[in-house]
């Protein structure tokens, strides 16, 4: 584990024991359990039990503790991994959303989900202390606590600041090649983790700048699939939901010049480093929501075979075929994409 990494997540469990990881939200709507009502008071996050991390959350209106709305389970012998979190329905931005296309989230600074102008909001990114500040060529990145952490064991968001991070301009999220060559350097030195960027109509629920980042703690199906070169592109062969792949190390230009590319084009997409590859996942944006995982969009470590879902009946009855045909839908394949750049 490197020094960076140690740092991280010795703060990460440090946040979890001040309870600092346990937020209050407001239900958008009625849970199909009935564990709350849509306006109901809901805490949740994480806490430090029996010597690990555990899930909690207690609905404040009802007055009871929510119990057994986390489960994890592998698919089959595919190496897929399915993650139920029907809290994360709770987060802003989430909720029972519709099938397809999503509203465009808004730009404007005064309506952004993470409340970086307004300090008053009991989730606002300005009244989390960072766990680490690093920094980097362009910007100095502040980890912070994700309020709705899909991990248990650590989910950071990563955000640039200026002024040694003290301040954090609302930028939209939207790549930039400094944003890419600070994140490609941050990544290098993480070691064991997953640093990922959901664009929007791909995954992102804010539209604020931001990397996420979880401990590598399960093999992702896409390293182990072989490549095939295609038009000079490196391409995952025979993998359902088709990225196209740079070294971590050594093909950071190659990577902005596609990511520039890409949304010169506006085609959503998401961008996963694990291990030493670097994974670009092209988006068909009409389909940011699929009947086969309805409720909330996959992100880049779902394009990636780690599914998470709000939805327990969809979780229940997961199985292979029904990622393939979700991915045959939110997918373009990146051998069309470059059919398209030529």
């Amino acid at each position: 584990m490197s020094d960076l990494t140690s740092v991280l997540y010795d703060a990460w469990k440090q946040a979890v024991l001040n309870e600092n990881v346990i937020n209050q939200f407001e239900a958008p709507q009625n849970d199909p359990l009935n564990r709350w009502s849509k306006g109901d008071q809901i805490i949740y996050g994480v806490r430090y039990q029996d010597n690990q991390f555990a899930y909690y959350a207690r609905n404040l209106t009802q007055n009871f503790d929510i119990k057994g709305a986390t489960e994890e389970k592998r698919v089959g012998n595919t190496g897929y991994l399915c993650r139920l979190n029907s809290y994360r329905a709770l987060r802003p931005g989430a909720g029972n959303r519709p099938l397809g296309r999503q509203p465009d989230i808004s730009a404007e600074a005064s309506l952004c989900r993470f409340y970086c102008q307004d300090s008053t909001h009991p989730i606002s990114i300005l009244t989390r202390e960072p766990l680490l500040s690093v920094p980097l060529t362009h910007f100095t990145w502040n980890a912070y606590y994700n309020v709705a952490p899909i991990e248990k064991d650590g989910h950071f968001l990563w955000i640039p600041t200026t002024n040694n991070g003290s301040v954090i301009p609302h930028l939209l999220q939207r790549l930039t090649p400094e944003l890419i060559e600070d994140t490609v350097a941050l990544f290098g030195q993480l070691s064991g983790s997953i640093l990922f960027f959901n664009a929007l109509h791909a995954g992102a629920s804010v539209n604020h700048i931001h990397f996420q980042a979880i401990a590598h703690k399960h093999p992702l199906p896409v390293e182990s699939v072989p490549l095939i070169t295609y038009k000079g592109y490196q391409l995952l062969d025979g993998y359902p939901a088709q990225a196209a792949v740079f070294n971590a190390k050594e093909q950071t230009a190659e990577l902005i010049a596609y990511v520039e590319r890409l949304q010169q084009a506006d085609i959503p997409f998401n961008l996963t480093m694990v291990a030493d590859r670097i994974f670009v996942t092209a988006r068909d944006g009409d389909h940011a929501i699929v009947s086969e995982f309805p409720g909330d969009g996959l992100a880049a470590l779902g394009m990636c075979g780690a599914i998470a879902t709000v939805d327990q009946n969809a979780y229940d009855t997961v199985r292979a075929s029904l990622i393939v045909c979700a991915f045959k839908k939110m997918v373009i394949p990146a051998s069309q994409v470059i059919d398209s750049f030529t």
